[in-house]
């Protein structure tokens, strides 16, 4: 293990599962594998009055579990993938693909898919992880036909929504903006546009940053067009134009946002000329695009105890910075530490295992599954977040409260709970899918 003793010491039983506790993974996967269809949501869904939804053609799988808020029955961008890259494992290929036709419905109307299927959060997208999952479901299915309907789209989105000028900084690199949504500042609306809902890692103004979770998933999403022109048989020199920009994205990544002082990826304000002050997970997000050197890759999976916790990783360093910073108190910074976020424990183990740091993506993927199927023995619930240092789901900033989920945290169990209980990482759990 390249980590250092601390995380050693921290180890738990659930390192070396039991024949029980793998039993406790297996019921709660079939639970998970029944809950997709009970998870689906219809255009008429009565709960969809609850918002000014915007009706998309097909059902989808929707993050809501039965005592969740009306609101998440809505279909979130990056919440989406995460649920995709599951139910793909689970063989239900039929929902990908409603997911998909969703994403390219959005697309052709508003020029990219919005954070959501909903009038309010048109203003902005989201990470754009999603396009990631129609690349693995046309290789798994041979749907051609899907290919080359959603191929001109995603370029579409690509260069004229995330590479258009709101988006665009003096250093080449993205920031988060939006568009304009009227009822928030415009500091947590393009922060929204990432995902991470209020969060202390930007300094309170990421409209300031080239955010490395941003930037990481553009290089990847060059990658994929790449890969998709090529299976489409344009020119090589298509191809090749994305490549490039991929590269020079991630060399700009490296330029901009690694901290040698630090050995960790950190956003870089572009206004200040100098790194956050707060380190967060999506540092692991450079080791899961490929854009990390080996060296900082072991740098990395040495820092890890700045963030690894008891039960999880934690979305950000142990810190509080100045409250002056920030639109919003503290307690409404929910992607903050101790909260544990269920998709970048996913980015995590997946980015250390992708450069063989096998021991620390097994020490992180048991700790949270371990908290995910130890509250749901005593709840019968999943949750949104957790509570990395005390293992519960209460949090002291959690915005709205700890609302009960499954999507992204069903999707943690079924891939995360295969690196602990059968050693695959989710590069091989991914591969080995087959069609029925």
């Amino acid at each position: 293990m390249h980590c250092n003793g601390e995380v050693s010491m921290m180890k738990r039983v659930i390192s070396n599962p039991t024949d029980q506790v793998r039993a406790s993974f297996d019921a709660l996967d079939d639970v998970i594998r029944a809950w997709w269809s009970t998870d689906v949501v219809t255009a008429d869904d009565p709960r969809r009055a609850a918002v000014e939804s915007i009706a998309m053609p097909f059902p989808y799988v929707a993050g809501a579990a039965p005592s969740s808020p009306d609101w998440y029955t809505t279909m979130f961008n990056w919440d989406a993938y995460f649920s995709n890259l599951a139910l793909l494992v689970h063989g239900r290929h039929d929902l990908v693909r409603n997911a998909i036709e969703n994403y390219l419905f959005m697309v052709k109307r508003f020029g990219y898919m919005p954070n959501g299927n909903e009038v309010a959060l048109a203003t902005r997208s989201q990470i754009p992880l999603f396009p990631d999952s129609i690349w693995r479901y046309v290789q798994l299915t041979g749907d051609d036909e899907l290919l080359a309907r959603a191929y001109p789209l995603l370029v579409q989105e690509y260069t004229e929504y995330w590479l258009a000028p709101h988006h665009a900084t003096p250093t080449g690199l993205v920031t988060n903006r939006d568009l304009g949504d009227p009822t928030l500042d415009p500091r947590l609306s393009a922060e929204a546009e990432t995902g991470l809902d209020w969060t202390t890692q930007f300094d309170g103004d990421i409209t300031q940053t080239t955010p490395v979770l941003t930037n990481c998933a553009l290089v990847v999403y060059a990658e994929t067009l790449a890969a998709m022109a090529r299976r489409l048989g344009l020119s090589p020199g298509i191809r090749e134009s994305f490549v490039e920009q991929a590269a020079s994205r991630a060399a700009l990544i490296q330029q901009y946002c690694w901290s040698e002082e630090r050995g960790q990826y950190l956003d870089y304000n572009f206004v200040t000329g100098r790194h956050v002050s707060i380190v967060g997970a999506t540092s692991y997000w450079a080791l899961w695009a490929g854009v990390a050197t080996s060296s900082q890759a072991a740098r990395m999976a040495d820092a890890l105890p700045q963030l690894l916790e008891p039960h999880g990783l934690a979305t950000t360093q142990a810190s509080r910075p100045d409250p002056t910073l920030f639109a919003l108190p503290y307690e409404d910074l929910q992607w903050t530490y101790p909260a544990g976020w269920p998709p970048l424990h996913i980015m995590a183990c997946w980015g250390l295992d992708r450069y063989g740091f096998a021991d620390e993506s097994r020490e992180i993927a048991s700790r949270i599954v371990s908290t995910i199927e130890r509250n749901y023995a005593s709840t019968g619930q999943l949750y949104e977040k957790y509570n990395v240092v005390d293992g519960s789901f209460m949090l002291p900033n959690s915005r709205y409260g700890t609302i009960t989920l499954h999507g992204w945290t069903s999707a943690t169990v079924v891939l995360l709970g295969r690196r602990v209980f059968e050693d695959k990482t989710i590069d091989e759990t991914l591969a080995a899918v087959r069609l029925p």
